[in-house]
């Protein structure tokens, strides 16, 4: 994880990784001295190479007086000083030269008035260790008669330092693949009937289009038999509380059974098995209807559907009690409750061809087990974004699956979303791979290093070392963590 410096000014740099890309101060503090820019602080292998422009414009200093300017390579216990460079009032500037003061190499000496608007001021030293983690400081002190000092500061213009990089391997856990993968599909079939007839009627309002809506489903499937094997549908009928428990039940089970007849005929070629359930009164749907509504009492009326009375009571006492609110539930819940639901269950074929496995992932995810999920994304270079979409696809699908969350969270932090990590792990249950434990602690502790957390990642690595060979290599990894 990166490291930051704060700099004397409380300015936050940029670590550079490995003593690159060092950060830049525009301009120091210092009162009537000068001014920076565009500062760079960048090591070679043998070098340490120092730029900055420097403005003197806002030099404003007596005849008598001395500006001296000394940029300053520190760690805090080693230094090194570089050229430095004085800018003198007119007396101070000739009694210097008089009194056989030089100029050169290490010393630039301007007149006040004389300078440049600005200048560009590069230095080279040779590298040394303790550079790995330095800073530049800029000095500044003027002196005036008897070398007295008047005013002096210092600011930091750049920082670096050598960065601890850590570069975990990750782990990602191959599923189990699925002997059978038997799927479902479901549907909604809203028909309609005469009052007291349980018969379908094809040809009764929209029931021939419901019905449809059946067929073209299992019709889509079973003509691909490359994929897919039609096992069976499961029809259900359901009822509305208006009326009789009774009278619903039979109108629930007989519409149901004419159901079955009209949709086997519909599919007699295939051959599919057909069962049939029913539900007389489907309390839940308007208990999901009122907790959705502004009704008004809306509490008292969900205390009445949740109660124990029987089905019957329950209708007269929301007819008594509430008859307004019971006109809204008749008129719009009640309809839409009165309905078939269909369930088509089937087998889909294994996929073992990445190509493949990529085009369902686009098309039908669903038919597509968790491990051949996995085969797609192996087939990618780890870590690579198609890599880790791939991954989060999988939990789409899977969103309950364990394996599925640590080879999403490993993903994620192969990207840098430690957010998006950390969610995902947070999820896990311990104990919840049993088989895959260690690998849930070491993806957590790759969590916790990446964090800046070493200490706890440290003692997360040495749990599974034993069991994974990875989590040693990180332990020594964290050894130069600082």
């Amino acid at each position: 994880m990166r490291k930051y410096i704060l700099t004397l000014a409380a300015a936050l740099f940029v670590v550079a990784a490995n003593a690159q890309n060092p950060v830049n101060r525009s301009a120091d503090v210092f009162t009537n001295g000068v001014r920076t820019s565009n500062v760079t602080l960048a090591p070679s292998s043998t070098m340490m190479n120092v730029a900055m422009d420097i403005d003197y414009s806002t030099v404003d200093i007596a005849r008598k007086e001395a500006l001296d300017i000394v940029p300053v390579l520190t760690d805090g216990t080693h230094t090194k000083e570089l050229p430095a460079i004085g800018v003198y009032g007119g007396r101070r500037y000739w009694n210097y030269l008089r009194n056989g003061g030089k100029t050169g190499k290490n010393f630039t000496l301007y007149k006040a008035g004389k300078a440049p608007a600005t200048e560009h001021y590069t230095a080279n030293v040779p590298y040394e260790g303790w550079m790995d983690n330095c800073q530049l400081i800029l000095r500044q002190s003027t002196r005036g008669c008897c070398n007295s000092t008047l005013q002096q500061g210092a600011s930091t213009l750049a920082a670096i330092a050598k960065e601890f990089k850590f570069e975990p391997n990750f782990l990602y856990v191959q599923p189990d693949a699925e002997n059978v993968k038997l799927r479902a599909e479901k549907g909604e079939a809203y028909l309609e009937f005469p009052v007291g007839q349980a018969k379908v009627d094809k040809n009764f309002k929209n029931n021939a289009d419901e019905i449809q809506k059946i067929v073209d489903m299992v019709n889509t499937l079973a003509a691909n038999t490359q994929e897919y094997k039609v096992n069976g549908i499961a029809l259900k009928g359901y009822a509305s509380p208006d009326g009789s428990y009774k009278t619903n039940e039979r109108l629930a089970m007989d519409r149901t059974g004419s159901l079955k007849i009209v949709v086997k005929n519909a599919l007699k070629n295939l051959n599919i098995p057909i069962s049939t359930n029913y539900e007389a009164e489907d309390w839940d749907g308007v208990k999901s209807f009122v907790e959705a509504s502004s009704l008004d009492k809306k509490d008292e009326i969900l205390a009445v559907i949740n109660g124990n009375l029987t089905p019957d009571q329950k209708e007269q006492k929301l007819k008594s009690s509430f008859p307004q609110q019971y006109n809204i539930l008749k008129n719009e819940c009640f309809p839409a409750l009165r309905r078939s639901s269909y369930t088509v269950n089937y087998e889909v074929a294994s996929f073992i061809d990445a190509a493949q496995i990529k085009n369902k992932i686009n098309t039908n995810p669903k038919d597509l087990s968790l491990n051949e999920f996995f085969i797609a994304a192996n087939s990618c270079a780890a870590g690579s974004p198609e890599f880790n979409s791939i991954m989060e696809k999988a939990l789409q699908q899977y969103p309950n699956n364990e394996i599925a969350k640590l080879n999403a969270a490993n993903a994620a932090m192969s990207s840098g979303n430690l957010q998006r990590a950390g969610e995902l792990l947070s999820q896990i249950k311990e104990g919840g791979l049993s088989k895959q434990a260690s690998y849930v602690t070491y993806a957590k502790a790759i969590y916790e290093a990446m964090c800046g957390h070493y200490a706890k990642a440290s003692k997360m690595f040495t749990t599974v070392k034993d069991k994974i060979p990875e989590a040693a290599a990180a332990l020594r990894q964290l050894a130069d963590a600082k």
